[in-house]
């Protein structure tokens, strides 16, 4: 392949994997709001089904058509993939509202998928950049949060962001085209 051919490649790429990632964070985002979008809980569990499908498909998406994916991305991919099929079991459906535990769960997963990215660690992906400064304000939620009484749901929703928080820990052995000090620079996920 030549360079222009190269480049095109990887454009169509990057800009395919980010209009479907932003698709998902867009409808998992407007679950987050309480309202089921006229679906039944059926019908969620069956997109969210469809979005892990294409997380654990996504695990050969490369930045770079000369280069092997990251196992680091694949590894990512496949992680958030249980996540979301974990939490398409917990859907439920009262009074026509998501109850407010799914909401958060729903929030969590959109902020973890918003931070997925081709580009690494770059500064290019800024649709990432701007999830990752979410998750970083919600772990500053959960440190003052961690120190108050807990009925067991907030339990619940501290495990399920820590587990998230750890998929988008970069892998000590990753030997993308970034290298394991860029991995390590900064948590975005991807590589």
């Amino acid at each position: 392949m030549t360079t222009t051919g190269d480049t095109s490649t990887m454009d169509v790429a990057r800009k395919a994997f980010a209009n479907r990632r932003d698709s998902f964070v867009v409808y998992i985002q407007e679950l987050s709001t309480g309202d089921p979008l006229g679906q039944d809980v059926g019908a969620i569990q069956y997109q969210l089904r469809r979005i892990a499908h294409s997380l654990s498909t996504w695990t050969d998406y490369q930045g770079d058509p000369n280069q092997a994916p990251c196992p680091c991305f694949a590894d990512r991919c496949a992680k958030l993939a249980e996540v979301v099929i974990e939490v398409a079991d917990r859907v439920t459906i009262q009074d026509e509202q998501i109850p407010v535990m799914t909401m958060k769960m729903f929030n969590m997963l959109a902020i973890q998928l918003g931070r997925l990215t081709l580009d690494g660690h770059r500064e290019e992906d800024v649709y990432a950049l701007g999830f990752d400064r979410m998750a970083r304000e919600e772990d500053r939620r959960w440190e003052i949060k961690s120190q108050g009484p807990d009925d067991g749901r907030a339990a619940l929703l501290f495990g399920l962001w820590t587990r998230l928080n750890r998929i988008a820990e970069p892998d000590p052995s990753c030997t993308c085209d970034l290298g394991v000090s860029a991995c390590s620079g900064q948590s975005l996920i991807g590589c």
